[in-house]
């Protein structure tokens, strides 16, 4: 049972309703963790913008964002983040083999080269907070500078996402069951 349900919209505040718009006119609806951070619309605002940001104006090809957000929900067991996203890695791109294995908490495979060092290079940042010199050098050479700083904002932001769906226990929409194993 969701601990914390969305504001009501018909009694939201004027700050409620204009983060409401702007996440709405951005993703389409109110849905995951933005319904409990409606609650705190100084708080909701610039994290929506932070999100809309890395899914929409990132530099990083979509297969190799999809592929990092996927591998940072299944990290965290965020079983609304996986519905949300592990779709769009597909669509994007990324092998439907390599997601159900990623979503097992095994390797994916196949991957491309770029997508196998995303999954690297996020996993070791989820995992220890930090990156090796030799990881740092890989994805800096790879990708560039600016890519490496968005997949950190992907990092970051995306357990940002997870920690407030799994401890709000957002649901999935009705009909849907969790992807992983309890």
């Amino acid at each position: 049972m969701q601990r914390l349900d969305p504001p009501d919209p018909s009694m939201y505040t004027d700050d409620q309703k204009r983060v409401a718009d702007a996440i709405s006119g951005t993703r389409g609806s109110i849905g995951g963790p933005f319904g409990p951070w409606l609650h705190v619309p100084g708080f909701a605002d610039p994290s929506q913008q932070v999100g809309a940001f890395l899914r929409y104006n990132s530099k990083i090809p979509g297969n190799l964002r999809e592929l990092a957000i996927c591998t940072v929900g299944q990290y965290w067991q965020a079983d609304y983040e996986w519905f949300a996203h592990a779709p769009l890695a597909v669509e994007e791109g990324v092998d439907d083999g390599a997601i159900e294995l990623l979503r097992k908490g095994d390797v994916p495979q196949p991957l491309s080269d770029q997508e196998r060092l995303v999954y690297e290079l996020t996993r070791e940042i989820i995992t220890t907070g930090k990156l090796s010199d030799a990881s740092y050098g890989s994805g800096v050479a790879n990708f560039g500078n600016e890519i490496m700083i968005e997949l950190i904002g992907i990092c970051g932001y995306y357990t940002l996402i997870s920690f407030t769906l799994n401890v709000f226990k957002v649901p999935l929409p009705e009909g849907e069951s969790s992807p992983f194993y309890r």
